[in-house]
């Protein structure tokens, strides 16, 4: 019988024989080949080192409307132009993010044998139920169902921004963090919100934040066992949920969501997989996002006493009480600075980059063959600072870039990524808005935020959290929370009028 360390070594013999074997065989009409500085793996490495920034960095060096990565068993096809953003949209079937879906299921979310095959999309022999539940999810995440969400949450950030006046000092991403986590996920599980235990969360984070082992697939409670421990703490504690009937008091987005596996027979163990990684979509750019908000609200004086300005003139009003009540539709509706400035951020800080997968051969836009078996990805900080899109003020923060007026149309085709590129959009985005934007505007109205040495600093990022296109920091910023003089001795409040609770947000 071989030893491990001969099978260690035909292993990679053999790979380096099929990576050879496929780079002699690569067609000329494929896009531009971009070499690493480490032969083979290099820009495998590059990618699990630095997350989705590694994109931007390789397009940013290699300025191509589209270029290829060798990624050693596939490879990468990136897109940088919006035009050729356009020709992905057109060419829906042989190009498409389903596939993603049931590869979440089994590398995120450990869903293993029939029930993940149940879950896998159709046009590759499985029964679509994943494609069932977030069809199921859609109607929930607008109308009342949402008015319904929005309501929990603000009655759960209210007692947290009362709190916050009275702390000297916090950590501002940990302060986010918390806070996001304990308003989504009560909007969503109800009073049984298997979250509401801190050891849950803590768990749950610790999946989200160590992910990018985990996809490897490859003896995760070895390899990536952090995020393993997380997520099996998460899922048990959902099927406590479940065996509990904490669905049947939850939001309608999380009971249809287990009605639909429930009935289509999927065990409670699989829907608490299922739901974990659902919880990734709740949770883990609203987080980062929320963080880069308040960030760049704070460390622009001028612009933040712009949005103070506009939010108590045309979203605040006192009642009868003396009490001060923001009313999150009005920011929606009527706020155009602070929607605008928000969107900025979100251009100016993702760096997602939307996937593809090729199913078959495809020659985009009648240039640039594609294989199939490969991987597209759209990076946003690459397309969505080109000059072909923006004109010359890319580059730059501009808070007012997505108020329409007479003379100025925001709307750029393909040129603004974060919630996903059509026909796959963040069916969240709505619940997602109100809840940022309601708390960074009660907070900048309520107290000041000054880091404790003075200074803004960018921390870095976090690359093991490939989840969060929204650059989650490694560490964290000590500020000091200072109340305003007219907040003090106030009562505060939301309320939240019924709608459709849609944000006129672009999307790509």
């Amino acid at each position: 019988m071989l030893d491990v360390s001969r099978l260690l070594l035909l292993g990679l013999v053999a790979g380096l024989l099929y990576v050879l074997h496929r780079r002699q065989s690569r067609d000329p009409r494929e896009p531009p080949l971009v070499s690493s500085r480490i032969p083979l793996i290099g820009h495998l490495v590059g990618l699990l080192w630095h997350g989705l920034p590694y994109f931007d960095m390789v397009t940013a060096k290699h300025p191509h409307p589209i270029c290829t990565l060798d990624l050693v068993f596939s490879k990468s096809y990136l897109v940088t132009s919006p035009p050729l953003v356009q020709a992905v949209q057109r060419n829906r079937k042989s190009l498409s993010f389903d596939p993603f879906v049931s590869m979440t299921l089994e590398r995120m979310a450990g869903i293993r044998g029939p029930v993940l095959e149940q879950f896998r999309e159709k046009e590759s022999g499985g029964q679509g139920l994943g494609h069932d539940v977030v069809h199921a999810m859609q109607p929930t995440l607008s109308g009342r169902g949402l008015d319904v969400m929005n309501e929990r949450m603000a009655q759960m950030l209210r007692p947290r921004l009362d709190e916050l006046v009275r702390l000297p000092t916090i950590d501002l991403f940990d302060w986010c963090r918390r806070v996001i986590t304990a308003a989504s996920t009560d909007a969503s599980y109800g009073p049984l919100n298997p979250y509401q235990d801190p050891r849950v969360e803590d768990a749950f984070w610790d999946f989200e934040s160590h992910m990018s082992p985990l996809l490897a697939n490859f003896l995760p409670w070895l390899t990536a066992r952090t995020a393993w421990k997380g997520r099996e703490a998460a899922v048990a504690a959902l099927v406590k949920y479940y065996e509990l009937g904490g669905h049947e008091e939850g939001s309608e987005l999380t009971y249809v969501r287990w009605k639909t596996m429930h009935d289509a027979g999927v065990p409670t163990e699989d829907i608490a997989r299922q739901e974990v990684s659902m919880a990734i979509g709740l949770l883990s750019n609203s987080v980062p996002a929320t963080f880069w908000v308040l960030y760049d609200l704070y460390s622009r004086p001028d612009l933040l006493a712009e949005i103070r300005a506009e939010v108590r003139e045309h979203a605040m009003r006192v009642d009868a009480d003396q009490r001060h009540i923001v009313d999150i539709s009005a920011l929606r509706d009527q706020c155009p600075l602070l929607l605008s400035t928000f969107q900025e951020i979100l251009r100016t800080r993702s760096v997602s980059a939307p996937t593809r997968f090729v199913l078959q051969d495809v020659l985009l836009a009648d240039q640039y063959l594609l294989k199939a078996g490969g991987v597209l990805n759209m990076p946003a900080a690459s397309v969505g600072r080109t000059t072909e899109t923006w004109g010359s003020t890319a580059d730059e923060f501009d808070p007012r870039r997505f108020i329409k007026s007479e003379n100025k149309n925001p709307r750029r085709t393909g040129g603004f990524m974060t919630f996903g590129v059509s026909p796959v959009i963040c069916p969240g985005r709505h619940f997602a808005c109100s809840e940022i934007l309601a708390l960074a505007v009660m907070m900048v109205l309520r107290v000041d935020v000054t880091p404790v040495d003075g200074v803004w600093r960018v921390p870095p990022m976090n690359a093991q959290a490939i989840t969060s296109s929204m650059r989650p920091p490694k560490e964290g910023i000590a500020v000091r929370v200072t109340p305003c003089q007219d907040s003090e001795g106030v009562e505060w409040d939301f309320e939240v009028k019924a709608g459709t609770g849609a944000f006129n947000l672009m999307v790509g």
